[in-house]
């Protein structure tokens, strides 16, 4: 068996085994590329507030972190929250009860919910059920199948697959000659119907390869620490546990469950003042800013950090403040632009991963690379099935052959 030939069987039963979650976690993928766009369109009048006059100031953050928790209700804690400049955006506050590694219905998630509040008004725009919305779900779909670990390990090993069969396939694909290197390039449009699904495998699928494999090599960067540390040495000289990140995907893992202990009346206000000034100095420190995010003090012993997030829609431009607990002064900054650029890329992952790291042009190309490794797995089997039936078939006989046969036979 040569080369090509073994190479040819490793791409097809590959392919067979893992093309279901293929499947699905490339169309999950591609659905979810303009996730943000689309939740503001159905969700606008929760996400989006009238501005309101030229010199008019937000309250104060804890006032508004207050309100929302209010109306999310004080047995589920806010975790997670987005004050943003613009005057024109409602500040969204995130609260969640559950437990990583179940299956999604299961216990993974019991509760989630966010509220959006007017920071002007304090009034309340709208309180959303994540657990069922929908790209809560897609993402949910994509990352482990909503059946927890077990679903996790299926996609992980999956994409693994996946990759393997990106290689193979472009092996499979590479032309032997010039004449074969021009059909390589271009769809014959008015083949017939098996050499149309061919070509739509093999020529289109060569055309993504590239973005499909940065795709998925960005996504098992969250699947084995071998990929993530093994990428983490090559762009910045040490491995990403020493490092401290897993490429910027985050999650609830490690979140705590139980309600923090209440301070005093004297230390909640100073508490609440060390918060807000912190806010205010963080949007006047970091001119660029188009989000900040700040947990309330639960002690007055540890500093208080905000983080800053420098672009809209991107997750990579994020910077750290640090203030003291109690009198609220700056102690110092960690911010994106001045660390390494090893570093940088490492936390581009996710950004890159759901091709949000350039804008439209990395969306567009994100999303049509998914819907292309969707078809894979389809047109793939289509291959498979077609060749298996044509080797079933009975094989014919020359005419003259079959006449001799018979004469003898009489």
């Amino acid at each position: 068996m040569t080369f090509k030939k073994l190479i040819g069987k490793l791409h097809l039963w590959l392919g067979l085994a893992s093309g279901l979650i293929v499947f699905i976690v490339s169309i999950t993928g591609c659905l979810y590329v303009f996730q943000r766009e689309i939740f503001e369109v159905v969700h606008r009048d929760a996400v989006f507030i009238t501005p309101p006059a030229a010199a008019a100031q937000p309250l104060p953050y804890s006032v508004i972190w207050q309100k929302a928790q209010a109306a999310l209700g004080q047995d589920q804690q806010v975790y997670y929250a987005n004050a943003y400049r613009a005057p024109d955006r409602a500040w969204s506050f995130m609260t969640y009860k559950g437990t990583p590694g179940k299956p999604y219905f299961g216990g993974q998630v019991e509760v989630l919910r966010s509220a959006y509040v007017n920071p002007y008004t304090g009034q309340i725009t709208g309180i959303i059920d994540n657990k069922t919305e929908f790209f809560q779900l897609v993402k949910s779909v994509h990352w482990d199948l909503l059946l927890g670990d077990a679903g996790r390990w299926v996609v992980s090993y999956s994409t693994l697959t996946f990759v393997l069969m990106l290689l193979s396939g472009l092996v499979l694909w590479w032309p032997k000659n010039k004449a074969a290197r021009k059909q390589r390039f271009k769809i014959k449009w008015d083949a017939s119907g098996k050499r149309l699904n061919y070509d739509l495998h093999n020529t289109v699928g060569f055309y993504v390869t590239l973005v499909s494999l940065v795709i998925a090599l960005t996504g098992l960067t969250w699947s084995f620490d071998w990929v993530r540390n093994g990428i983490t040495y090559l762009a910045t000289g040490h491995t990403a546990d020493a490092h401290g990140g897993k490429g910027g995907k985050g999650g609830k893992k490690g979140m705590s469950k139980e309600k923090p202990a209440a301070l005093s009346a004297a230390d909640q206000a100073l508490a609440d003042q060390t918060l807000n000034a912190a806010v205010r100095d963080a949007w006047q420190r970091i001119p660029a800013a188009v989000l900040v995010s700040a947990k309330p003090l639960t002690s007055l012993k540890d500093p208080l950090t905000v983080r800053v997030n420098e672009g809209e829609g991107i997750r990579f431009r994020s910077d750290q403040l640090t203030y003291d607990a109690r009198t609220g002064a700056f102690q110092k900054a960690e911010l994106y632009r001045d660390k390494p650029g090893g570093e940088q890329f490492i936390g581009m992952n996710y950004d890159i991963h759901v091709g949000a790291i350039l804008g439209w042009p990395t969306k567009i190309l994100a999303f049509v690379a998914s819907l292309v490794c969707a078809t894979l797995p389809v047109t793939g089997f289509f291959i498979w099935w077609n060749r298996l039936k044509k080797n079933k078939k009975p094989h014919r006989q020359p005419a003259s052959k079959v006449a001799v046969e018979q004469a003898v036979a009489a």
